[in-house]
């Protein structure tokens, strides 16, 4: 089948157009179609997560994958840096919390999505990585949720030392 498109319509691509990486800025032509294509095929092996730098692209499966949010994966992702585990919530929940620490700055996770997304599943991860980590109280995510109706907005001052 032939398809015409105009030069500007078209872009590079991969050789491999099955080559999937951790961070986007990887791939050897960044655009539109090779971001698609590279959070297609983490998506088909379960692989929800994937970077664009320092910003975390993740596409809500719809259903549980096994261990991606155990016990023993949030102690994975305790004090490293970005890139050095495989692409995670967690990883950007601990990077925030190191920044604010180091740099004596606040800091912001920014979730953001459409309906049904999985922004507040997101969001309840976040908190409780950095609960279960850096929590000084037994109040779990689940708890901060109910306590905050809107469920939106919570605060990093639960988290100072």
């Amino acid at each position: 089948k032939c398809i015409v498109a105009g030069y500007d319509s078209v872009y590079p691509a991969e050789d491999d157009d099955r080559k999937e990486v951790d961070d986007n800025c990887s791939l050897m032509y960044l655009n539109e179609a090779t971001l698609l294509n590279n959070v297609r095929l983490r998506y088909s092996k379960d692989k929800i997560y994937t970077y664009v730098a320092n910003i975390l692209i993740a596409i809500n499966p719809y259903f549980e994958i096994k261990n991606l949010y155990s016990t023993d994966t949030i102690k994975s992702y305790l004090g490293k840096s970005l890139g050095t585990q495989p692409p995670h919530v967690f990883a950007i929940a601990d990077k925030a919390f190191r920044d604010m620490k180091v740099l004596k700055q606040s800091q912001s996770i920014i979730v953001s999505g459409e309906s049904g997304a999985g922004k507040t599943e997101s969001t309840k991860y976040i908190l409780k990585y950095l609960c279960d980590n850096y929590g000084q109280s037994t109040k779990s995510a689940g708890s901060l949720e109910q306590e905050n109706p809107a469920g939106k907005s919570y605060s990093w001052n639960s988290f100072r030392k």
